[in-house]
């Protein structure tokens, strides 16, 4: 079973499963702490066979688990990210494994190890890492030797308790940054790239599911601590919204869409609030609140109404064809009209917590010549399918699919048109928002 372009339907299961990797005792023997996961059940022998205990094969689940990752992984190695240098490193701790649970905890730190966010190892517990970025509020960056904030999202505990880019991270946890990262990737930070750095650095601030936080944050010489609540909170809240609102201010309306890009019920709600912001001169459609990402449909339904003639824009390619049988493959999604029209002027709005689906919409409206503003995206790399391991019961999500815009640059390499390093608002003032406006009147 697979779903195409997007994480969403994962994360239908994902707060229950998560995203992220498990911090559990997988690694034994590391010089990385991790939280202690809850005692495991202890699988009884049938009296009448007490000699035939079922024996987990480490060896046979490495086999399936690194064949999956060669044959079908869309990004098994690109800048930053040496596959097959990974798999080598964590061998030896995933073949000395004695359970299906142990094992999963390798296979989750090794799925951190690739820095895509669209890569789980689940299922995981109330001891595993928070969803990212769905059920994450911060983004931050290692950079000259200091760990530094880069966003806020909006409306989250963090916002609202008064952090803002820029800040720098002194202790996550009561761990400093360095440690915090290298308990999330079970490698020291000189053997890891950049980009691996900052992935494990915005895994290490989401924090573990279901728990809260504690950070220290510096400015300029003050240090200051905050207590901060699970950002899992802010995305039940957001599950449980409207799947969109429209808000109209004069000759401008803006359409928000609430993480909806999964739930073919947007089809409609979008067509709605269209219909209604229709005498508008400008509109603002805001991608920022959508890190889960969706499905092709919800986001073609969406585009539809800002084209006039079918257009293509997404590219795709597999690489599983070509390193099974030696033939490339490799096509292109179109957009095509549906009604309404919308004839104003636009500008499409994203930023850190624009994932997946949200990032191909970018990419698309990009591509039909539409104004795009905000920071880098949320980088889900591919389209997403959804496997499972037979041997150690684990549910692998894997972007098996290259994205690429229409000018064949990775999705992922994309950065809107005005570009912000923040890109989040606040109720006071969004800064990114009265930009986009002014830039298309």
């Amino acid at each position: 079973m697979h779903l195409t372009t997007s994480a969403f339907a994962f994360l239908a299961t994902a707060l229950g499963i998560g995203v992220a990797a498990s911090t559990g005792a997988a690694l034994a023997g590391s010089r990385y702490p991790r939280p202690t996961p809850p005692a495991q059940a202890v699988r009884a022998v049938p009296a009448h066979h007490p000699a035939q205990a079922v024996l987990f094969d480490a060896a046979a689940a490495w086999a399936e688990f690194t064949e999956l990752l060669r044959t079908n992984y869309g990004y098994f190695s690109r800048p930053g990210v040496a596959g097959s240098a990974i798999l080598a490193y964590f061998e030896p701790q995933a073949l000395a494994a004695k359970s299906k649970e142990e094992f999963r905890d390798v296979l989750q730190v090794v799925a951190h190890n690739f820095a895509d966010p669209h890569f789980i190892v689940g299922p995981l517990d109330a001891q595993d890492y928070n969803v990212v970025p769905t059920s994450s509020d911060l983004s931050a960056r290692y950079r000259a030797g200091r760990f530094e904030l880069v966003d806020v999202r909006r409306d989250s505990d963090a916002a609202q308790q008064g952090i803002r880019p820029g800040a720098q991270i002194i202790r996550i946890d009561a761990r400093t940054p360095q440690a915090a990262v290298e308990a999330v990737m079970g490698r020291p930070l000189a053997d890891l790239s950049p980009v691996q750095i900052d992935a494990g650095l915005n895994i290490a601030l989401g924090g573990l599911r279901q728990h809260s936080r504690q950070l220290t944050l510096g400015v300029g010489k003050a240090r200051q601590q905050y207590p901060l609540r699970s950002p899992g909170e802010q995305a039940e809240r957001v599950r449980a919204a409207p799947p969109l609102s429209l808000e109209q201010r004069g000759e401008v309306a803006i359409i928000r869409l609430n993480n909806s890009l999964g739930r073919n019920e947007t089809i409609a709600a979008f067509r709605e609030a269209l219909q209604q912001a229709l005498p508008a001169k400008v509109l603002v459609l805001d991608l920022r609140n959508t890190p889960s990402g969706g499905n092709t449909t919800v986001a073609r339904s969406i585009m539809g109404h800002f084209v006039q003639r079918e257009q293509p824009y997404q590219i795709h390619v597999v690489p599983s064809e070509e390193r099974r049988f030696g033939v490339p493959r490799k096509f292109v999604e179109y957009v095509l009209p549906l009604a309404p029209y919308y004839p104003g002027k636009v500008v499409v709005l994203g930023g850190h917590w624009t994932g997946s689906m949200g990032e191909g919409l970018l990419i698309g409206f990009d591509a039909l010549g539409i104004k795009t503003a905000g920071s880098e995206l949320a980088d889900l790399l591919g389209a997403l399918f959804n496997e499972r391991l037979a041997r150690c019961e684990a549910k692998v999500d894997l972007g098996e699919e290259q994205l690429l815009q229409v000018n064949g640059q990775p999705r992922e390499d994309f950065i809107p048109a005005l570009y912000r390093e923040a890109s989040e608002g606040r109720a006071d003032q969004d800064v990114l928002l009265e930009e986009a406006i002014r830039a298309v009147r």
